[in-house]
């Protein structure tokens, strides 16, 4: 070791190195440590088939570097001046520890198993996929498209057609729910990793012992240079009196009762209470919602949640804002929901069914054992991580919906690779959100990207805001469907599109384009001057885009 003034841990050491064929291949591995903390020197020889490190043993180990050097088809065969070559980890050794068995974990998984990385991924609770394909977005939206079909068996838009109805086989629709799911969990999930050479998944409950070690359902020890906190958040169970011992569901539980309830009491209306509630009553359940706040999907604006609040009611959905249950008991098989009114009285609603817990949800945090190892947290238990998916310890990362980050499959399985990648390649990848398209599966859809109008406002961007009726668009009006709007927000000093807001039927599917134009920084003008197939929902974005400066309505088809 050699002595420093800033108190660096400074070693050397000189590697053996196999696998090279080419001045380009030393130049390649010496990119994977470009802007790696702790590496203060390195120099990589082909003719050699050496490398040469001077290195921050307190910032990086000897390990890790070997680690990096060893991906696709470079190895170290050994440390010159030393008897001992380098081997792989030995038992109980990896790489890389995966906690979590979700899109975010196996995403981690495949990117480590593409740089040849030693891993184990250890997963408790929901199977392997986790909560998406298991309780989540497949079964949810599978049972929403289901009771469209029956929804629409019985409702039509022209008058002149008139639907004779739908018979439901609701136990046989379950049923094919669990095939559904179990056909993608193992297509999905479990066969894209059947073949993985360098991965080894177990079942089991992972808790830190120290910042390299994790403890297996209390027993087995297993160690890693880095680690990817990937476990995910589950129902966020209100600390209401009586509620536990009342018995209530949840979406995990609800998804597989294969006997179709007469009712549902649905506490919360955000996305998963609102999607939960409308998919239910279309199959013939009577469905009311409480909501302790002043409408439902609070975090979007009134004019996108007065839509949904005129089609649930006309659907038949109860809701009930700024109701706030503060008592439950059971009186015989019913269930007796004491609630404060907005009006500041009490009142006793009677469940003779089912309560549905739908408040939000929260990480899965508390038994991995991050007090043992000081891992910074929110004050809603969620890890904090950076753009990078770095936590404040240097080994440990942390993705999905366990993180401060937004909480959708897709992003999950973004920040996976990118934890992997900027843990072991040197290089450094960034998520960005900006232009983050999401979708509430209601009828008609929420879609989103950007900003909102209230958004813009805060950050003081100059801004703008079109909103085109769904009345204006020719598809709409021949579909005879003209439920909602399309929003767009601009710079206006940059007539960039910054935000955009869609409540339409289908209206998820215009989302990614509005996406992708806040993202490459398209103008407004830009998208009104484009060409749009015409009697498609999307030629509703031109004509959002043209209504900044001109009255559409006085526009003939198909006009700019």
């Amino acid at each position: 070791m050699l002595n420093d003034p800033d108190n660096q841990n400074k070693e050397s050491v000189e590697f053996e190195i196999a696998g090279m064929t080419c001045d380009h291949c030393a130049t390649s591995i010496e990119g994977r440590f470009a802007g790696k903390d702790g590496v203060i020197s390195k120099s990589i020889s082909y003719p050699n088939g050496k490398g040469a490190f001077t290195y921050d043993s307190n910032k990086i180990s000897l390990e890790e570097i070997t680690s990096i050097i060893n991906q696709g088809n470079f190895k170290v065969k050994g440390v010159i001046g030393q008897d001992n070559p380098i081997e792989k980890a030995g038992k109980g050794q990896y790489d890389l520890i995966i906690i979590g068995g979700g899109s975010a974990a196996f995403s981690a998984a495949i990117k480590a198993e593409n740089l040849g990385l030693t891993t184990l991924m250890v997963n408790g609770g929901l199977d392997f996929g986790g909560t998406c394909v298991n309780v989540g977005c497949v079964p949810s939206k599978n049972l929403i498209r289901a009771a469209e079909t029956a929804y629409h068996a019985t409702h039509s838009n022209f008058g002149s057609i008139q639907p004779k109805g739908a018979t439901i086989d609701f136990p046989q629709l379950i049923k094919d729910k669990k095939q559904l799911v179990a056909t993608l969990q193992q297509q999905k999930y479990m066969d894209v990793v059947s073949d993985f050479k360098h991965l080894t998944m177990l079942k089991g409950w992972a808790e830190f012992i120290d910042k390299k070690t994790i403890v297996v359902n209390g027993e087995d020890k297993y160690t890693a240079l880095k680690f990817v906190i990937a476990t995910g958040a589950t129902t966020n169970i209100p600390n209401i009196e009586g509620l536990n011992d009342a018995g209530y569901l949840t979406n995990v539980s609800l998804f597989d009762l294969e006997e179709k309830p007469d009712s549902l009491t649905i506490m919360g209306a955000g996305y998963i209470g609102l999607e939960i509630a409308q998919a239910y009553n279309r199959l013939g359940v009577k469905v009311r919602i409480i909501e302790f706040t002043d409408r439902p999907l609070r975090s979007q604006t009134k004019d996108i949640t007065d839509v949904l609040v005129a089609q649930y009611e006309n659907e038949g959905i109860e809701i009930l804002p700024n109701f706030r249950a503060f008592k439950f008991e059971k009186s015989g098989s019913d269930t007796i929901i004491h609630c404060k009114c907005p009006d500041g009285s009490t009142t006793q609603l009677v469940e003779k069914e089912y309560v549905v817990v739908a408040t939000g949800t929260k990480p899965n945090t508390s038994k991995l054992g991050l007090d043992n190892i000081g891992l910074n947290l929110t004050k809603s238990g969620h890890i904090i991580v950076n753009e990078k998916m770095e936590t404040n310890l240097p080994n440990i990362y942390a993705v999905g919906d366990t993180t401060n980050t937004p909480p959708f499959v897709y992003t999950a399985a973004t920040e996976g690779s990118t934890a992997v990648s900027n843990a072991f390649t040197g290089e450094i990848k960034v998520v960005d959100y900006s232009s983050l398209p999401w979708v509430v599966f209601t009828d008609p859809q929420i879609a989103g990207a950007g900003m909102d109008e209230i958004e813009a406002e805060k950050q003081g961007i100059p801004f703008e805001v079109s909103k085109l009726d769904l009345t204006h668009v020719p598809r709409a009006l021949a579909a005879q469907d003209t439920r909602g709007f399309i929003k767009l927000i601009r710079n206006t000093k940059t007539d960039k599109l910054i935000g955009a807001r869609v409540v339409a039927p289908e209206g998820g599917e215009l989302i990614q384009q509005l996406s992708m134009a806040i993202k490459y920084g398209i103008t407004v003008q830009e998208l009104a001057e484009s060409f749009y197939p015409y009697l498609t929902l999307g030629e509703g974005i031109k004509l959002a885009a043209i209504t900044f400066g001109k009255d559409v309505s006085k526009l003939s088809c198909c006009a700019s």
